[in-house]
């Protein structure tokens, strides 16, 4: 009986552990790593090197903190808004694929296809729309 309860307690400790850091402690860490950073001068690489690694871990514990804090998806968006907070954890904040390929296509083109997107859509309301008409005049 005793190991299972050596279990249970060592399988809180390790969530406990593994939990994101609150919002305002993750907020403060980021905060210190970024002015530690800019105030260190170019030949001390190995400290701007060891900053720029904490910034990196510290924006990922940071945007946990918010997802934990706030919620994710829709809600947790919404929820944010209302707070009137920031996004740490945008999609564009890291380079991405979808950016590298968004810088290298000339304009023209992704005018081109955010118009073709944007008609695809229109598309797609206008059947919906017609098929809600035809279901609620059958009825």
């Amino acid at each position: 009986m005793s190991s299972i309860a050596d279990r249970h307690s060592d399988d809180r400790l390790l969530e406990k552990m593994l939990a994101p850091p609150p919002l305002e402690q993750a907020r403060r860490s980021l905060e210190f790593w970024s002015q530690r950073r800019s105030g260190l001068p170019f030949y001390r690489l190995t400290d701007r090197r060891e900053a720029d690694e904490m910034i990196r871990r510290w924006r990922m514990r940071l945007a946990a903190a918010e997802r934990a804090h706030f919620g994710t998806g829709l809600f947790g968006l919404v929820r944010r808004l209302l707070a009137r907070e920031q996004r740490s954890w945008a999609v564009w904040q890291e380079p991405t694929l979808a950016l590298l390929v968004w810088r290298l296509v000339p304009r023209q083109v992704a005018l081109i296809a955010i118009a073709a997107l944007a008609v695809v859509l229109v598309s797609l309301a206008a059947i919906g729309l017609g098929v809600i008409a035809l279901v609620l005049q059958a009825a």
